[in-house]
């Protein structure tokens, strides 16, 4: 409501003034209100996941919030520190931050707006998410993969993963701890170069009762992943993906969000960071909240695995 409205002096123009808020529902809190807080959103690039969760952010955005506000970096973090000092001017309740560049032009210059940052790969490197923020994660549980497979075919001890030190040690070593508390064994076979899978799989092949594969750019290429999955169907060995798109290639299982989990997820944060519990999740990092479960039924079929109703019922998307 306007401010002059708590200033008229006059009976009549207060009179005026209450019976107007009466027909339009101007109090504030009432669920038909028709102020909206506004949101802005800054973005790294025109990339399409980001586009993706952007879309479905706005889509589910409460009707009590607006967005007013939409910038594109171009990559480019001197244009993105110049566009989050115009946010910070602005009259923005909460800041959409999405991709890397986004996340940090927002920490350099949005001090005192609560931010989303999502999309953000490896955010520790860069020591996000500062105290005004809270992010989402990327990452599932490594825990999460593998229990679809332990239901799926309880015979499965010993998982096989490839992988390069360089890039994934981390994510190997978590894979690790998640599968000793399923009672599994992981067995790694390091992989240094493009040229080194082949023989390393093969080796783990004689091994494992199953294989995991890790999001490495060493190991997983245009030109291994047909092998990937060709090699081990002819041993009998099932293959958990980490994606739709791996699930769908070949790969018995997978357990993964997508962009569009994503921008939900945010959209329904916005509303928490205005209230006195807000500070809870400010400066985390918050999991998926929505996670899909996918079988190959083909795969699943031609290596014997048992697909009853009860089994095909735990996953939520068939291929």
């Amino acid at each position: 409501m306007p401010h002059h409205f708590y200033q008229c002096t006059k009976f009549s123009d207060w009179i005026t003034h209450c019976w107007l808020a009466l027909c339009f529902g101007l109090c504030v809190g009432t669920p038909n209100s028709s102020y909206a807080q506004d949101v802005a959103i800054l973005k790294s690039a025109d990339i399409e996941a980001y586009s993706e969760a952007i879309d479905a952010f706005k889509q589910a955005l409460p009707s009590s919030f607006q967005v007013t506000l939409e910038y594109d970096l171009q990559g480019d973090m001197a244009k993105g520190q110049s566009l989050a000092r115009r946010i910070r001017a602005s009259d923005a309740d909460v800041v959409l931050a999405v991709g890397l560049k986004a996340a940090l032009a927002a920490k350099l210059e949005i001090l005192d707006i609560p931010v989303i940052m999502c999309l953000v790969l490896n955010p520790k490197k860069y020591d996000l998410p500062s105290s005004n923020m809270v992010g989402l994660s990327l990452t599932i549980p490594f825990e999460k993969h593998l229990k679809p497979i332990q239901r799926l075919a309880p015979q499965i001890l010993r998982i096989g993963v490839l992988f390069d030190p360089e890039k994934t040690q981390e994510l190997r070593d978590r894979l690790e701890q998640d599968a000793e508390r399923l009672g599994l064994t992981l067995v790694s076979q390091e992989v240094h170069s493009e040229q080194e899978v082949s023989g390393a799989q093969k080796y783990l092949e004689d091994t494992v009762d199953a294989m995991y594969l890790l999001p490495d750019s060493t190991v997983l290429t245009e030109h291994t992943l047909d092998f990937l999955i060709s090699s081990t169907m002819e041993a009998n060995i099932p293959l958990i993906g980490f994606s739709a798109g791996l699930v769908q290639s070949g790969a018995v299982t997978g357990v993964y969000f997508n962009y569009a989990d994503l921008g939900r997820h945010a959209a329904a944060l916005v509303p928490t960071l205005l209230t006195p519990m807000a500070s809870s999740n400010l400066g985390t990092m918050v999991p998926p909240d929505v996670v899909h479960q996918a079988i190959n039924v083909k795969s699943a079929r031609y290596l014997g695995l048992p697909l009853t109703p009860d089994i095909l019922r735990t996953f939520d998307e068939h291929y």
